[in-house]
């Protein structure tokens, strides 16, 4: 018999199984080695996925969910995280043991989905506070201007202009007027002649219309017009109204179309398309599992 043939059939007598799993003991220090990788199939499913549209993750969790597997919602933190494989509960009052009403299993096959914010939310998001010179809040309105409602855009286009052209000005005061605008006083000095005073309007507010979460619907986000004058200087800046509800309500819909699925119209004169949730047994919670 030749050495092979010995080494072979020695390894197969020592070759065990337990759950299903072979495995030897390796007679130095007493060590199990387990072979996972000749089985056919693994013996539990393990896999952490991440999926970038709700769609695409409605349509995982339905091919692999069961009746006990879970969805938790984390509403600030845009995060949706589904544990396909959670574990089982029973609700037969036949059944008289916890232990044998809750059955443990691994939680190890799980489906991510990091709720993106736009560019263009995450862009007036971020200048929410932050003070602009006259020239610097002037390119600011002109770049995000596709995403305003309101002041129309001709209104808008009018308060860019005067703030890129009325640089060399020192402005006095600012009035509120009876509809709630800003009348902003100033003095022009052109090729060192007298003052020549002129006033700038600016809105109490104005609103974005942008959406707040990729594939999501589009929102009315208000913001307040600030300012200030200092030593003739001014400053500009609004600060948006409960930003905070905006990604909040943003989520609640897109958690409610994972839960409910939702209507999606091609046009005006083409059938709507009917876009599924999951499935009705799999259950949703906000929360996280640690």
């Amino acid at each position: 018999m030749s050495d092979y043939k010995q080494a072979h059939d020695i390894g197969m007598q020592s070759l065990q199984r337990a759950n299903g799993m072979p495995f030897v003991v390796v007679p130095e220090g007493g060590q199990v080695k387990a072979f996972p990788e000749v089985l056919e199939r693994p013996l539990r499913l393990v896999q952490n996925v991440n999926l970038h549209t709700a769609k695409d993750f409605i349509a995982y969790v339905n091919r692999f969910a069961d009746q006990n597997s879970f969805i938790f919602v984390n509403i600030l933190g845009g995060k949706i995280q589904a544990i396909l494989d959670y574990h089982e509960a029973y609700q037969d009052d036949a059944v008289t043991s916890d232990q044998a009403k809750n059955q443990p299993r691994h939680c190890k096959h799980i489906a991510n989905f990091n709720v993106e914010q736009t560019p263009e939310f995450i862009k007036i998001r971020e200048a929410s506070g932050r003070k602009f010179t006259q020239t610097e809040f002037a390119l600011f309105l002109e770049d995000v201007m596709p995403y305003i409602s309101e002041p129309v855009a001709a209104e808008l286009y009018e308060i860019v202009q005067t703030l890129s052209a009325k640089t060399g000005v020192d402005f006095k005061s600012g009035i509120r007027t009876d509809n709630g605008q800003v009348s902003l006083t100033y003095n022009e000095t052109i090729e060192a002649r007298a003052g020549v005073a002129g006033n700038l309007t600016i809105p109490e507010r104005i609103v974005f219309g942008v959406k707040a979460h990729r594939g999501g619907e589009h929102y009315a986000i208000p913001a307040r017009f600030r300012y200030r004058i200092n030593h003739g200087n001014l400053t500009l800046w609004y600060d948006i109204d409960q930003l905070e509800k905006a990604i909040e309500k943003s989520m609640e819909d897109t958690v409610d179309y994972i839960k409910n699925g939702k209507a999606n119209p091609f046009a005006d004169d083409e059938p709507v398309e009917i876009l599924p949730g999951v499935h009705s047994f799999v259950t949703v919670l906000e929360g996280c599992a640690i």
